[in-house]
């Protein structure tokens, strides 16, 4: 493991547009992140403050997030095509690595990266947590942090997607073209056309799940009705983290079966795929 570890690690970031991808991504991602609060300076009535104080900055920072995911999404769909391209994939196996161990490489790949989105995450939300709350104590700054290793799933089952879209197409076009025909359009259309108690066993619905909406429509709403700044009620209401729908552990349940699932297809794929 600590081989192929190595030898991905090597491929990814000797790759110049993955390094600018990332850092693109780690801009935007902060930016987006400590712009946000301006708001309060420029609409009135409105004040999103209350979700950067803890704890409701981690339900926020992670849904944020979730905006970000298909940059990443397409850096894994880049990165796995460009070896087909290079017949990276065929210098392996001639050297003796095994498919599997192709696959392995894979997932180590979309690990570190759900792995640099929850570090990014975490540490964005206790800065922007210790800047903004009011009140601070240990089981204040930590409680609903769980949220994280929801987030680490989420963002792999995304990534794990886009391993799978690359290795059926291996061009990075069209995989990415399906990829997002398929999240905006082909889903939900299949979706409307469904009773509405299927539509939360939809991947896109329970996998997005994972990181709840927080109430911030229903805030604005009462703040425009004449509250100038969040009462108690309103951060009541933030606190319930349980998206509309199935339960967080369903959620989760089904979110850990399509990752078996979109692993299995990728490993059968590449058993069945002939490097050329």
């Amino acid at each position: 493991m600590i081989k192929l570890l190595k030898i991905e690690l090597r491929k990814t970031l000797n790759y110049i547009p993955f390094r600018i991808l990332i850092g693109l991504h780690l801009v935007l991602f902060i930016v987006g992140i400590f712009f946000l609060p301006r708001v309060d300076l420029k609409i009135p009535f409105v004040t999103i403050l209350p979700l950067y104080q803890f704890p409701h900055v981690w339900n926020f920072t992670t849904w944020i997030s979730s905006f970000y995911n298909i940059s990443l999404v397409l850096l894994v769909i880049m990165m796995t095509c460009n070896e087909f391209n290079n017949k990276t994939y065929k210098q392996q196996l001639i050297f003796g690595l095994s498919r599997t161990d192709l696959l392995l490489q894979k997932i180590i790949l979309i690990s570190l990266l759900s792995f640099y989105v929850v570090l990014l995450v975490g540490v964005s939300s206790v800065a922007s947590g210790l800047f903004y709350s009011y009140k601070i104590t240990f089981n204040l700054v930590f409680d609903h942090s769980w949220i994280l290793a929801a987030l680490f799933v989420q963002i792999f089952t995304y990534l794990s997607f886009g391993l799978l879209f690359s290795l059926i197409f291996r061009n990075m076009i069209l995989s990415g073209v399906v990829y997002l025909m398929y999240r905006v359009i082909v889903e939900p259309i299949i979706r409307v056309n469904v009773h509405e108690d299927l539509r939360w066993y939809f991947p896109s619905k329970f996998v997005t799940n994972l990181t709840p909406r927080p109430e911030v429509l229903s805030m604005i709403q009462k703040n425009m009705q004449g509250q100038n700044q969040s009462g108690d009620a309103e951060i009541k209401q933030m606190e319930n983290l349980m998206p509309i729908g199935l339960p967080i552990w369903q959620n989760l349940i089904l979110t850990l079966a399509l990752i078996g699932l979109l692993m299995f297809a990728s490993w059968w794929i590449l058993k069945k795929r002939r490097f050329n």
